[in-house]
Parts: structure tokens; C-alpha cells; sequence
């Protein structure tokens, strides 16, 4: 990095507070154990992946395997889930503060699909 040029050097910056990255394994049946309903996580299976792993209820889905699913429908985001593989990774964050930066967030830059 020091000797590149000023110019060549291009820095990308997520600041999403309070997210977390987990990685889930898919059961027999091919579900990982959450249930959601518009991104928003409602139910979790005991003794599930989503269980084991530290998925909570009152979280908003942000990604699915690095792809952004905020603003997606539901159908569109069990697609996701479905075609992802025996492992997936789910990026949440709590909903309060997903509210409260989504409050914040001029409609121009969100919009429903």
C-alpha cells in the first residue's frame, strides 16, 4: 500500500453497526431453522442451526451469502436461501437500530422491489 500510487488506491468503508455475520447448515429437509417475515426474523427452531448459532428474533436480514437482500421480498429471499448451498451465511442486525437507520435513510436511496 505504501508504494502505490495516491490514485490507485480505492478504500471501501461498511460501517453498519451491531451487524453480525453467522454461518447456518442446512438440515435433511433443507430449512436452517429461522423463520422471517418482510426480512424481519420471528421464529427460530430449537435446537436448529439458526439456534446454535446465535440467530434472534427481532433482527433484520441485511445479506444472504454477501448478496444485499434489504428491501427484497420474502419470496425473493427464500430463493436466495434455497439455491445457497448446504452452508449459508446470514448477515442481521437488531431491529431497533435497523428502524432507526432506515428512518434516517432519504426514500431515494431505498425503495421496495
Amino acid at each position: 500500500i505504501k508504494k502505490s500510487p495516491a490514485n490507485g488506491i480505492k478504500l471501501v468503508v461498511r460501517d453498519r453497526p451491531f451487524e453480525r455475520t453467522l454461518t447456518l447448515h442446512k438440515d435433511q429437509a433443507g430449512t436452517v431453522g429461522f423463520r422471517f417475515k418482510q426480512g424481519r426474523i420471528n421464529a427460530v427452531v430449537k435446537d436448529s442451526s439458526a439456534a446454535r448459532n446465535g440467530v434472534l428474533t427481532e433482527h433484520n436480514l441485511l445479506e444472504i451469502n454477501g448478496q444485499n437482500v434489504v428491501g427484497l421480498p420474502d419470496d425473493a429471499t427464500r430463493a436466495i436461501i434455497d439455491a445457497g448451498g448446504q452452508i449459508i451465511t446470514v448477515t442481521v442486525m437488531p431491529s431497533v437500530i435497523f428502524d432507526h437507520l432506515m428512518s434516517n435513510i432519504g426514500g431515494s436511496l431505498v425503495k421496495k422491489l
